[in-house]
């Protein structure tokens, strides 16, 4: 755009990233986990996201690496979710953001076990090159492995939203 032009339909979807106007879809994900997983005790483990809600920059493959969604373009994301463990009374539930497989700081939440149906939630804002991707990770302490739970509303759920530039 130039100093003086009308901004036009054109103008407008000048924009575009695989056939998508930029401008009218940012880049948006949301992953669900339909298939429950086995979390060891005192670990992180990445959450695998089997089912996609939306994934229309095509950043998340429900095949290969299935608890990543890779940046396919960059920019501030704000970016979440929560782990569904099933319902245990001991030790606490925990749900991280992982970006290229570490974690970063502020991006934990930890919760107290009950005796119902355990969802601790994380939410961050993110910076994300081009090629980065996210894990969102299930950590437990109940003395044994604790599967994840998918029942009725509950159930694991990771997303990411493109924010600025």
């Amino acid at each position: 755009m130039n100093a003086g032009d009308y901004i036009t339909g054109a103008l407008w979807n000048a924009s575009v990233y695989n056939g998508i106007s930029f401008l009218a879809s940012r880049p948006f994900f949301i992953g669900v986990q339909t298939v429950v997983q086995s979390i060891a005790n005192g670990t992180w483990q990445p959450i695998t996201l089997d089912t996609e809600t939306a994934d229309p920059y095509g950043g998340h493959s429900t095949i290969s690496n299935t608890s990543r969604y890779t940046c396919q373009v960059a920019g501030w994301y704000r970016v979440g979710g929560r782990v569904a463990f099933a319902a245990n009374g001991t030790g606490s539930r925990g749900a991280r953001i992982h970006i290229n497989s570490n974690y970063i700081q502020g991006g934990a939440a930890l919760y107290g076990a009950g005796t119902l149906m355990g969802i601790p939630e994380v939410n961050h804002i993110l910076y994300l090159s081009v090629g980065d991707y996210i894990e969102l990770a299930g950590g437990q302490n109940s003395g044994g492995s604790l599967s994840t739970a998918y029942v009725n509303e509950g159930a694991s759920v990771m997303y990411a939203f493109w924010e600025h530039a």
